[in-house]
């Protein structure tokens, strides 16, 4: 197996886990996320107010020709 087999087989078990689980419990799971989720979409947005459209974020290793430049992810158009 290797680890991306590994991988999808670990997240098929961590959603059976919590499929199993009370509602009650799945609610505290997700109120206790929250404040998580919250602050990584202020980041987000705080970056994207920040961004100049098109800008490219470039890696150190770009400048030894090792890397291509990126896109900044902030510039993204936002999924549904």
């Amino acid at each position: 197996m290797n680890e991306v087999e590994r991988l999808l087989e670990r997240q098929a078990l961590w959603q059976q886990s919590r499929r199993t689980l009370p509602w009650p419990e799945k609610i505290r799971l997700a109120e206790r996320m929250r404040p998580t989720v919250e602050a990584f979409r202020l980041q987000r947005e705080q970056r994207r107010a920040s961004c100049i459209p098109g800008e490219t974020s470039t890696p150190p290793a770009v400048n030894r020709g090792l890397e291509t430049p990126r896109t900044c992810l902030s510039c993204l158009p936002r999924l549904p």
